[in-house]
């Protein structure tokens, strides 16, 4: 119950180091997790076996890229027992799944303990931001489940939490908020932007001083409906189940986004070498707490753009500028209404024999959903998709499932999940 507390505390601590002990303390975590690794799960085992790779060889944080890059279809490849660590029950672990922005969800297994920055990480940046543990939050959620989860802390009257859904109707959701009178708003970028658009359309303003934005990059179109409909600051955070926590959460103060050296690595490479600062490059992340399935040198898919400047906050966490590569469009129905691509998650995320998808929205009515095989070799579950997106979209619109070879990506790798061929008047498009 505590544990999160005293996380909290350590991460508002450590952001405070200089840079070297930070980058000490993160060449520690590194070294023990892939001590692990190479001693106890077997597809690192493997994986540097073969490429005659010691890892007590990594003295250094520049060392790391000695090891393999790992992507997703390698692991998806491979039974789930290989992924975990020896001795571990898999019916005893969390099992959680990726948002699926890339056509390709992958489950990830954890325990408690490999969870417990998870939280805590979200906590720092709402702190740095003005947040006080008194303060009411509004979280948007896309999976129904989510709803109801409440922490052990919210009866004590502490970062009590008002729980909508990201499905709902944002008229509804503004009722509900206006009723609250929330501090915050979390939610995805897509979401917030239909939030203010509506509450914009409709004349009214509803005060909320901060307003915090994640899975997706926030336009500075969705920036000024926001300022309009709220009145409020913006934080953008960067971050994924893959990494287990924040990567980067943006500073009130720099001009950039503080990259959490103290629980993941994250390196911004291109063709395979460092970038330098002011270039762009893809992420490679390394999940510093989770040793039930460790992610080492994984291959995120987002386009970073590495900062020049350093940090006029006093913290020692480096600056990135900017995110890109997490875009997806809107899916407009015939009754006017768009939806954010989360929904179509929920559905194509639990569809058996699917690996990657896309859905394609080329009329008001007509949607294609393109497909490929699982590894499994079991074919698409073509009825469960097409009921699926009807419970989505409603009747009217036409509704195919083409299975494909392959769906190509975008140049930073990652697969659009939602594509319109709408124009951009009706889309919305981030």
């Amino acid at each position: 119950m505590m544990e999160g507390v005293r996380e909290l505390v350590a991460l508002g601590r450590r952001q405070w180091w200089s840079r070297s002990r930070l980058e000490g303390f993160q060449l520690e975590r590194l070294r023990r997790l892939l001590r692990h690794a190479a001693a106890n799960v077997p597809f690192y085992r493997e994986l540097y076996g073969k490429a005659g790779i010691d890892v007590e060889e990594v003295r250094t944080l520049e060392d790391l890229r000695r090891l393999p890059v790992v992507r997703r279809e390698d692991l998806q490849a491979r039974p789930q027992e290989e992924l975990i660590a020896d001795g571990v029950d898999p019916a005893r672990v969390i099992r959680t799944r990726t948002s699926g922005s890339t056509g390709v969800p992958l489950e990830i297994l954890s325990r408690r303990r490999d969870r417990s920055v998870f939280n805590p990480s979200f906590f720092r940046s709402y702190l740095a931001w003005g947040l006080r543990p008194w303060h009411r939050m509004t979280y948007f959620q896309a999976r129904p489940e989510k709803l109801v989860e409440r922490s052990w802390y919210e009866p004590l009257g502490i970062f009590r939490r008002q729980m909508l859904s990201s499905l709902d109707p944002p008229e509804r959701s503004l009722e509900a908020i206006a009723s609250w009178r929330p501090h915050l708003i979390h939610g995805y970028s897509l979401t917030l932007k239909l939030l203010a658009e509506a509450a914009v359309r409709r004349g009214v303003q509803v005060p909320v001083p901060l307003v915090a934005s994640t899975s997706g990059v926030l336009d500075e179109v969705g920036r000024d409906l926001i300022r309009r409909a709220f009145g409020a600051r913006i934080l953008d955070i960067y971050a994924s189940e893959e990494a287990g926590s924040v990567m980067a959460w943006q500073c009130p103060r720099c001009e950039g986004h503080h990259l959490c050296l103290d629980t993941v690595v994250v390196e911004i490479v291109r063709d395979g070498r460092p970038v330098g600062p002011g270039e762009e490059g893809a992420v490679l992340v390394t999940n510093l707490s989770n040793f039930t399935m460790p992610l080492i040198r994984y291959e995120q898919g987002d386009i970073v753009r590495r900062s020049s400047r350093e940090p006029v906050c006093g913290r020692g966490l480096p600056l990135i500028e900017s995110v890109q590569g997490r875009a997806g469009d809107y899916v407009v129905l015939t009754s006017g209404r768009r939806l954010t691509p989360h929904p179509f998650f929920l559905v194509l995320d639990h569809a058996l024999g699917v690996g990657r998808w896309q859905v394609v929205q080329e009329s008001l009515e007509r949607i294609v959903v393109r497909v490929t095989a699982s590894a499994t070799g079991e074919p698409p579950d073509r009825g469960f998709i097409v009921e699926g997106i009807r419970r989505l979209v409603g009747p009217g619109v036409a509704i195919e499932v083409e299975v494909v070879e392959r769906l190509r990506d975008d140049p930073s790798r990652k697969l659009r999940s939602v594509v319109s061929r709408l124009p951009e008047s009706a889309i919305g498009r981030e």
